[in-house]
C-alpha cells in the first residue's frame, strides 16, 4: 500500500512537472524528492511512454485495417467480383477455438436425421474441449500414479495424521515454554535460543539497558552489581515482575515463559563483556559460585 501511494506521489508530481514545464533541475529540487520518489518519477515516464506508444500502435493499426479494406473493395470492383473482407484475428482465433462451421456453409454437415423438422448437425467438439478432455486424462493418470501407486503424495487420511502430528507436537513445545519459571530456569547456550533471546532484548531492553547492556536509563547488565539480584532465576524473577519504582514494567504481560527465558539467557552472556561508556555499578557484588567450591563447602560441612 505505501508503494502504491508512493507510486501515485510520484506519478503526480511528474504530471505537475510535465503540466507547468518545471524541466530545469533547479526547480526539481523545490519538491525536496527523496531516492526513491525519484525512481518512482522515472517509472511513472517509462508507463506513460508504453501508454503513448501502444495508443499510437493501435491507430496505426485501425488505419492500416481501413486502407487494407479500401484496397480490396477496389480490387473486387475492377474485377466485378462481391468482396468478401477476410476475418480479422480475433475471428481467427475464436474460430481455431470453437472449429465451428459457418451459418451458410451448414448444409455440408447436414445430416439425414429430421426430427419434426429439426435437422441434425454433425458438428466436431470444439478444440478447447477436447484439448481439456485429452488433459484431465492425463491429470488422472499423473494423479493415480501419485497418490495411489508410488505414495510419493499423502492422501486426505495420511494428510490429516501429518497435520494432527505436527499440532501435537506444538503442543508440546508450548506446554513446555509454558512451564518455565524461576523454579526450573536454567542457562543454556544453546545459539537458537540465544539468538531468540537476542532479538527479545533488542526489541524491547535496549531503550533503557543500551545495546551492549552497558546501562543507560536501567542498569549496567555486563558486570558483576546487580540491584534485584544477579543469579539467573533473580535475572528472570525481575524480567516478569519488573521493579514498578523504577518504571521497569513486569514483561510477564508481555513475553511468553520461553521469550522470557531466551532474553535472560541472552543477558547472561553480556556478563564481563565490557562496553564502552559502561554506566557505574550499581546495588550489591554477586559471583556465581564455582562447583569447586560448592564441593569444598560440603566437605567441610561433613
Amino acid at each position: 500500500m505505501n508503494t502504491f501511494k508512493k507510486y501515485m506521489k510520484g506519478l503526480g508530481i511528474f504530471l505537475m512537472l510535465l503540466i507547468t514545464g518545471h524541466t530545469s533541475s533547479a526547480q526539481s529540487e523545490t519538491f525536496n524528492l527523496s531516492g526513491e520518489e525519484t525512481t518512482m518519477i522515472v517509472i511513472s515516464l517509462v508507463l506513460v511512454v508504453m501508454i503513448v506508444v501502444l495508443i499510437v500502435a493501435f491507430y496505426l493499426l485501425s488505419i492500416l485495417r481501413v486502407m487494407v479494406r479500401e484496397d480490396g473493395l477496389r480490387r473486387a470492383k475492377e474485377k466485378g467480383v462481391p468482396f468478401v473482407e477476410e476475418p480479422g484475428m480475433w475471428s481467427k482465433f475464436y474460430a481455431s477455438l470453437t472449429d465451428a462451421v459457418p451459418i451458410e456453409q451448414e448444409s455440408t454437415v447436414e445430416l439425414d436425421h429430421n426430427y419434426d423438422g429439426i435437422r441434425e448437425l454433425d458438428n466436431h467438439l470444439p478444440p478447447w474441449w477436447t484439448y481439456m478432455f485429452y488433459a484431465s486424462i492425463v491429470f488422472a493418470v499423473v494423479y493415480m500414479f501419485m497418490y495411489h501407486i508410488s505414495g510419493s503424495l499423502p492422501l486426505q487420511t495420511e494428510e490429516y495424521e501429518i497435520a494432527m502430528a505436527k499440532a501435537q507436537s506444538n503442543m508440546k513445545t508450548a506446554e513446555a515454554g509454558s512451564s518455565i519459571d524461576e523454579s526450573n530456569i536454567v542457562f543454556t547456550d544453546d545459539p537458537a535460543v540465544l539468538n531468540s533471546g537476542k532479538i527479545v532484548y533488542e526489541r524491547n531492553c535496549i531503550a533503557c539497558h543500551k545495546a551492549g547492556g552497558e546501562g543507560g536509563i536501567g542498569p549496567n547488565l555486563t558486570d558483576d552489581y546487580w540491584l534485584h539480584g544477579g543469579s539467573i532465576q533473580d535475572v528472570y524473577n525481575t524480567i516478569k515482575n519488573g521493579v514498578p519504582d523504577k518504571g521497569m514494567i513486569a514483561w510477564g504481560d508481555v513475553l511468553s515463559p520461553s521469550k522470557m527465558n531466551d532474553v535472560t539467557s541472552y543477558i547472561q552472556t553480556l556478563r564481563g563483556t565490557n562496553p564502552d561508556n559502561a554506566k557505574a555499578p550499581q546495588g550489591e557484588l554477586y559471583k556465581e559460585e564455582s562447583i569447586d567450591s560448592e564441593t569444598s563447602e560440603s566437605e567441610a560441612a561433613e
